[in-house]
């Protein structure tokens, strides 16, 4: 009987050409990637069509699923956490631990083969190298060498435009002014308080030019509020701790990776055991910061990260102030204010961020520190404009945007931690929708809107000068107007009209 063909994936088959490009033998190449000498032939001889497919963007053949998927996802797991605290893996260590764990999940007909191994390798671009070892403790001379010996290498093969930075940061999310106090010092590594909080993703590059739709992580995988909702202004993603992972982020960044295109970036990211090293990146240099540097080192800890949270309290205090103190937050409205906070952080912001964690220079330095300076008002300075009743004191505000600085969004997890995280009781998926009743959002009805989009257009009429601004607002009232209509051809007939 014929053996089952590889579906392989055009990414695959672009790093093994790259492989046999810089010179190693296609012999040791298929061992390295599994394939047979036939295999590897064929590639190298569709290699411009495949590397056309790529430049492309051509989608990648849909690789076969485990037939144990809980299992493979613990194994990832438990590879990147080894990987992560810099423990080497071999193959038949890998058999051993799945075949432990397959005996935790109780999968009875499972055994660890040479093809289970070459095929969870595959599936997750996983290649053995030496890995070494990396000194716990970091002073300041760590960091000053990376600056003087490493960064300057790195810096001079790519443009402002090119050079990202990455991090997690947590948030409580429901958070209002009044509650500080039983959050303050929090870690939320567990028990109630952790219902109450998500992670964001942020990415920018140095040139304050360009930032990452941002990623959210909750605990709920389908928050009641977003039933129904066609397109969220950020990636949503969840699990049990509301933390990253090392599969979600390799999953957002090999997912950027093939939207780059061929456009090459430098991606700095700290050394966390959620951050697994990854192989076969196309288009992404992603380098990481010595360990124990990130507080001095990361840009998006210096500035941004604290410019993102202050906007959002702010949207927050907004709506507290504008519902008469009725405002009850729930993840969509999180989500939104999220992407209206990030799109608020300025470009100075990140430009300062990156020049203070001594990223660059600027020649103009002392024209973008004040610019830096004067472009946010703090929450107090900002609320005592405006003529609105509040309670909150300076200091109860400042505690606001700064009460989450110390949540946990990774960690290194038990091999219990993984079962769980790949496996969910039916008492635990009543919880979360118990947890999500709350949260039902009523969705306007087409004639609600039509009704707010002739209101709003009224209103810029007659306080509104901006002509663009008019001509925005009159072609959402058009789309509103259109899909009224369309309703109406189906439900309803003109002689109804005049019976």
């Amino acid at each position: 009987m014929a053996s089952k063909r590889k579906a392989l994936c055009v990414d695959q088959k672009v790093a093994l050409i790259r492989a046999i490009e810089k010179g190693e033998k296609k012999s040791d190449v298929g061992k390295r990637f599994g394939f047979s000498p036939s295999t590897v032939a064929t590639i190298w001889k569709n290699k411009d069509k495949i590397l056309h497919a790529e430049t492309e963007g051509s989608s990648c053949k849909k690789i076969r699923k485990p037939k144990f998927e809980d299992l493979d996802q613990a194994m990832l797991t438990w590879f990147h956490k080894q990987r992560c605290n810099n423990v080497p893996i071999s193959g038949p260590v890998l058999k051993i631990k799945a075949e432990h764990f397959a005996q935790q999940l109780g999968i009875i007909d499972f055994k660890a083969s040479e093809g289970w191994l070459e095929k969870f390798k595959q599936r997750h671009n996983i290649t053995y190298g030496k890995i070494s070892g990396e000194a716990l403790n970091v002073d300041l001379n760590v960091t000053n060498s990376w600056l003087i010996n490493v960064w300057p290498k790195l810096n001079e093969k790519y443009t402002p435009d090119n050079i990202f930075n990455a991090d997690e940061t947590g948030i409580f999310y429901k958070m209002t002014p009044d509650k500080t106090l039983k959050f303050k010092g929090e870690k939320c590594v567990g028990g109630k308080l952790s219902k109450e909080r998500i992670t964001a993703f942020v990415a920018a590059n140095m040139s304050g030019t360009e930032k990452r739709k941002i990623m959210v992580i909750g605990k709920s995988k389908n928050p009641r509020c977003f039933k129904n909702i066609k397109r969220l202004p950020v990636t949503y993603k969840a699990n049990k701790s509301a933390w990253m992972t090392s599969i979600l982020f390799e999953e957002e960044i090999r997912k950027w990776d093939a939207e780059l295109k061929g456009r090459k970036v430098l991606l700095l990211v700290d050394n966390c055991p959620a951050h697994p090293n990854l192989s076969n990146l196309m288009n992404i240099e992603m380098i990481f910061f010595p360990a124990n540097t990130t507080s001095i080192l990361q840009p998006m800890d210096q500035s941004v990260i604290k410019s993102l949270k202050g906007h959002y309290r702010k949207k927050i205090l907004m709506e507290i102030i504008e519902s008469d103190g009725n405002a009850s937050i729930n993840m969509l409205d999180a989500v939104n204010f999220l992407s209206k906070a990030w799109e608020e952080v300025t470009a100075e912001t990140i430009r300062h961020s990156f020049r203070h964690a001594g990223l660059r220079s600027f020649a103009n330095a002392e024209e973008e520190i004040e610019q830096f300076e004067n472009e946010d008002d703090t929450l107090s300075e900002w609320i005592t404009q405006f003529n609105t009743p509040h309670t909150f004191t300076p200091e109860d505000l400042q505690n606001y945007v700064e009460i989450d600085e110390n949540l946990v969004t990774t960690i290194s997890l038990t091999d219990e931690e993984i079962l769980n995280a790949v496996t969910k009781g039916e008492e635990e998926q009543k919880e979360d929708e118990e947890e999500a009743q709350p949260d039902e959002v009523v969705i306007p009805s087409i004639q609600q809107a039509l009704d707010a989009a002739k209101l709003l257009e009224k209103y810029l009429l007659f306080n509104e000068d901006d002509p663009k601004l008019s001509q925005n607002m009159g072609e959402i009232h058009r789309k509103i107007q259109k899909q009224y209509w369309q309703n109406k051809k189906v439900q309803t007939k003109m002689t109804d009209y005049f019976k």
